[in-house]
């Protein structure tokens, strides 16, 4: 997600007159919310009349018709009975504004833990996934929302190219051989992974409302339970098996300290990916368990995707060294690809 430039301590006062948009009583303090995108900045709201996230939409997210999409598809998902923060409406009855230049809406805060990587955990994930889907399928919408999908886009090629220069700049001792050669790896594995989700009928599926970036950063839980789904920036139209495919690899790394990124294990939590399916079955599309063999190559295509964007853009994977980073994709996506038979098999008999 690109930066704006204006991150939370340059803003607050606009988010305060922004904030003044909503009747909430007394407001009697409010605070940044640590973590997320510097692009989207987040207060928390304390007031008379309880707690609440005020969050400025970050640029390319913020079109009115966007905006609209996602607070549809929330709609839809509460009515549902999926645990979701509905938007608040704002003193003239709309459920966001537009102040100073910018997006803002008001949540109601979600009261929840992060992903602590249990299997009952992933589990309940996949059944919150599977009650979006359930929702979104039901949800029509006939205007266009602009929202790129992680497969097959010309952009992931782009920015493997771009990477290497990128990466020099801010680390001139990378091994440049080590990393061109690790980018090549990468866009031969991009393609064919592509291509092979294409040849196994994609085209062909129908497309849906989904969330577009269902990770453990937007599930809060409690023990065991999901208490809420946020972030719905992302939503898009597209098959769902996409989306259920990303939330899969999501839910099922392994990762360690950023220090320790080269050692990090490559391989995925096969029983995690299990434990997420069993959930999304009770609630998601039954059609899924005829697409399982899209699911390993869509994960190697989300997982080059999630790589190469942020390094061709920063030079960095956030504070991880980008060789580092790409080393461990092309570790990941060859593990995915060795193992594609065996995750097939195993989700085919969960799914079934």
């Amino acid at each position: 997600m690109p930066s704006d430039g204006s991150p939370l301590r340059d803003t607050a006062e606009g988010m305060a007159e922004a904030l003044a948009k909503w009747d909430l009583g007394t407001v009697e303090w409010t605070e940044p919310l640590a973590g997320g995108s510097r692009s989207s900045p987040k207060l928390v709201v304390h007031a008379q009349r309880g707690r609440y996230v005020l969050k400025r939409r970050a640029r390319g997210r913020d079109e009115s018709e966007r905006v609209a999409f996602s607070h549809a598809f929330i709609a839809a998902a509460a009515k549902a009975g999926a645990a979701v923060a509905v938007p608040v409406p704002a003193r003239d009855g709309t459920t966001w504004q537009e102040w100073g230049g910018g997006t803002y809406e008001l949540f109601p805060l979600i009261a929840g833990a992060r992903w602590l990587r249990a299997p009952a955990q992933a589990r309940a994930a996949g059944d919150a996934l599977g009650r979006l889907h359930a929702a979104g399928l039901r949800l029509q919408w006939h205007g266009h929302v602009r929202a790129a999908s992680f497969h097959g886009s010309l952009n992931v090629f782009e920015a493997l190219r771009r990477v290497p220069k990128a990466v020099r700049a801010v680390d001139p001792t990378v091994d440049a051989e080590a990393m061109l050669a690790a980018c090549e790896t990468l866009s031969t594995a991009y393609r064919e992974a592509a291509d092979q989700v294409e040849g196994l009928g994609y085209g062909a599926l129908d497309s849906q409302v989904v969330h577009g970036d269902f990770h453990p950063g937007n599930v809060l839980f409690e023990g065991e339970r999901v208490s809420g789904v946020i972030d719905f920036d992302a939503a898009r139209v597209e098959p769902a098996i996409v989306d259920f495919a990303n939330a899969l690899l999501q839910f099922s790394s392994r990762a360690g300290g950023a220090a320790s990124v080269a050692t990090w294990p490559a391989d995925l939590s096969e029983d995690r990916m299990a434990a997420f399916a069993e959930g999304f079955r009770a609630h998601g599309d039954p059609s899924i368990a005829m697409m399982v063999e899209m699911v390993a190559p869509l994960m190697m295509e989300a997982c080059i995707t999630e790589c190469a964007l942020p390094i061709a853009r920063h030079g960095t994977f956030g504070s991880v060294r980008a060789s580092d980073m790409l080393a461990l994709v092309v570790r990941k996506v060859q593990w995915m690809r060795d193992r594609a038979g065996t995750l097939q098999r195993r989700l085919r008999s969960v799914l079934a």
